[in-house]
């Protein structure tokens, strides 16, 4: 018992350092949890059990103390350990739910309304100084005032997020998490890409600890009013909040952003504070975290792919199991740091989750099979045989990815291609006909599939895997598709590249910010998009955007010379007189810019932004509960599902 002692402490010890200290996790939550769990039940009195986060190592940020502790909250993962908790808090008592954001906890300090500095959880009593970055995120006011008028003095407690959306821009082959992520970005020493990141503020009190606000749900309204930004919520009776809770759980894959679960609390701060805490958790609170659905199953074998960033990926290989309604055979198992971490080797029974109701991962060992064989680093790139390493994150720290050093890995070249037609829609290109067309046609970048049509016949007589003949009908469906995308408006083609933080989306939405200045490629080629930046929205990555765009001037020259056509842009009609604005939420069955397209054919305005100008909000899902619907109700918005818009538009 004592060795299990050991190590589970250990494992927990190793844990909290990677996620507090250098913002990444070394397993999954639901496996820490349960040695946390198991600790508490093999020796109850150690401190793993009762500490919050970490402590902070020496590292290239400043150290300073909470002027109030950052505590943390007592969880519940199943129906009976909640009614349990309401027992304690009240059964007949009125509570606030809310969302469970996943992301890093912050504590904010203003002083005469100014934000002056911004500290990580820490271990709960120190922290690490991170004000330069928070000073860039998305929903934090640097100058607040009380909806009384008065300068706001005193501290806003709040979640820091990196939005899906966010994150397939500046993690795009997912090598982590978007919370991970969001805690790595937060705590770089020269901010880069902090504008990525959204504050969700959760409490606010004054310096000398007081909550402002008698109830959770004056508080939520106060910081609203306030300017920041407050996850979705319900009051409600135990009741309430327990629907609620599992409404939720089936709502995740269409979030926004990543949630685990959601927080309870009585709604009466009063009656909060009067329970007291326990080991700096409060009684009236608790975080319910949602059971990710697992199965086991047998590890096969491990594929090791390289990414078009140069990422050498682990996946692994097993009995196909049913998850979330689909059946998975294959899973990401991260990285080596988390392969030596759970032990695992070929043969042995795993469990598989899927993170975030979205990206199947291995969680644990459950058996160990005799001899199992272990999974080696590759000392070697699988693709090209080249050198591997890790690099230095933008913290000076080393990362836990194995990247491929060789520039012209045909791996890399591999995802680059793979990833181009896949953002273009260009149908027909599977795996095995790109890495042949690689192998034996020697296509050097994506560009080459635009002369592909004076190869008609080469293309043809390809053999995949080296036996079956791709053939004329499937060659000229391929070529079909590729003329399909030879003619591009600027945002297609410009959001095809894996250009630092410039999706399609983004390309659109810079040009209308700065109308018949961003138009032409040789626009963009120029530079001018710097001297434009806070015009077009872009004040924080613009020089980043322009730098990967002049690195890539040789290969979009080489599109153009290849016969790939930009089109002029259409001018916009402007909006008819009493022209109504609407914003859309949450994934239609279309692509956003084809609903933007619609609106502003109709003569109307559409927007991500959910300000006083919008007139309707249109959702996915209009019996929802995210913030913009809960928003739109109150203020009496008409809200439309995607049928109810085409109709209006018809209109």
């Amino acid at each position: 018992m004592n060795s299990r002692i050991k190590e589970l402490q250990g494992r927990i010890d190793q844990a909290d350092a990677a996620y507090y200290t250098q913002g990444r996790s070394l397993v999954e939550d639901a496996l820490y949890d349960q040695w946390r769990a198991e600790l508490a039940q093999l020796n109850p009195q150690d401190v793993r059990i009762t500490r919050v986060g970490a402590r902070i190592q020496e590292t290239i940020l400043q150290k300073r103390r909470h002027r109030i502790p950052m505590g943390s909250q007592f969880k519940a993962t199943n129906e009976e350990e909640y009614r349990k908790w309401v027992i304690g808090a009240g059964a007949s008592k009125i509570y606030h739910a809310s969302y469970k954001m996943d992301g890093g906890s912050f504590s904010f300090e203003y002083q005469d309304g100014r934000l002056v500095s911004a500290l990580s959880r820490g271990d709960g009593f120190e922290g690490e100084d991170i004000t330069a970055n928070a000073l860039r995120f998305q929903g934090l006011p640097r100058i607040c005032q009380l909806p009384s008028g008065s300068p706001f003095n005193g501290f806003v407690r709040g979640e820091v997020v990196l939005h899906t959306d966010d994150w397939e821009q500046v993690d795009p082959e997912q090598l982590s998490n978007p919370r991970n992520y969001a805690v790595g970005i937060a705590r770089r020493k020269n901010g880069e890409e902090s504008e990525f990141l959204t504050v969700y503020a959760f409490r606010i009190f004054d310096f000398e600890g007081d909550p402002i606000g008698k109830t959770e749900e004056e508080s939520s309204l106060v910081m609203k009013k306030m300017g920041f930004n407050v996850a979705p919520y319900v009051v409600g009776d135990a009741e309430k909040v327990w629907q609620w809770f599992q409404e939720t759980q089936g709502q995740r894959p269409r979030l926004p952003y990543w949630i685990d679960g959601i927080v309870a609390k009585l709604n009466d701060i009063s009656e909060q504070l009067a329970l007291g805490e326990t080991d700096n958790r409060p009684k009236g609170q608790i975080a319910i975290k949602f059971e990710a659905e697992s199965a086991v199953t047998c590890l096969r074998g491990v594929d090791i792919s390289v990414g078009h960033t140069g990422a050498v990926v682990p996946t692994g290989n097993f009995d196909p199991v049913q998850l979330g309604g689909a059946t998975v055979s294959c899973a990401t198992l991260c990285n080596w740091d988390n392969i030596r971490m759970l032990n695992i080797g070929v043969g042995d029974r795993i469990r598989v989750i899927k993170a975030g109701d979205i990206i199947p991962r291995v969680m644990e060992v459950v058996e160990k099979a005799p001899g199992s064989a272990s999974i080696p680093e590759p000392a070697a790139c699988p693709v090209c045989q080249g050198a591997v390493g890790r690099r230095s994150n933008v913290s000076g720290e080393e990362s836990a990815i194995l990247y491929c050093l060789n520039p012209s890995c045909a791996g890399k070249l591999f995802g680059k291609i793979e990833r181009f037609l896949q953002s273009l829609k260009i149908l027909g290109g599977g795996e095995n006909l790109i890495r042949t067309m690689i192998q034996d046609l020697g296509v050097q970048d994506s560009t080459d599939l635009y002369n592909l049509h004076t190869r008609r016949d080469e293309l043809a007589a390809l053999k995949l895997n080296g036996k079956v003949r791709l053939g004329e009908k499937r060659a000229d469906k391929f070529l079909a598709e590729i003329e399909k995308a030879r003619t591009l408006t600027l945002s297609e083609f410009l959001g095809s590249l894996g250009i630092f933080g410039l999706g399609k989306r983004r390309v659109a939405l810079i040009q209308a910010s700065v109308p018949g200045e961003m138009d032409t490629l040789g626009d963009w080629l120029s530079g001018k998009l710097v001297d434009l930046a806070k015009a077009a929205g872009v004040p924080g990555i613009a020089e980043r955007v322009q730098k990967d765009i002049s690195d890539k001037r040789a290969l979009i020259e080489k599109f153009i010379a290849n016969g790939l056509e930009i089109l002029k842009p259409e001018p916009q009609p402007a909006p008819k007189a009493g022209a109504f604005t609407i914003c859309i939420t949450g994934s239609l069955s279309q692509p956003k810019a084809f609903f933007w397209d619609l609106i502003s054919k109709a003569g109307h305005v559409g927007t991500d932004d959910f300000s006083k100008a919008v007139t309707h909000l249109v959702a996915a899902d209009p019996n929802g509960s995210s913030s913009k619907l809960q928003k739109a109700r109150k203020l009496g918005i008409p809200i439309l599902s995607e049928a109810q818009l085409l109709e209006f538009l018809k209109g």
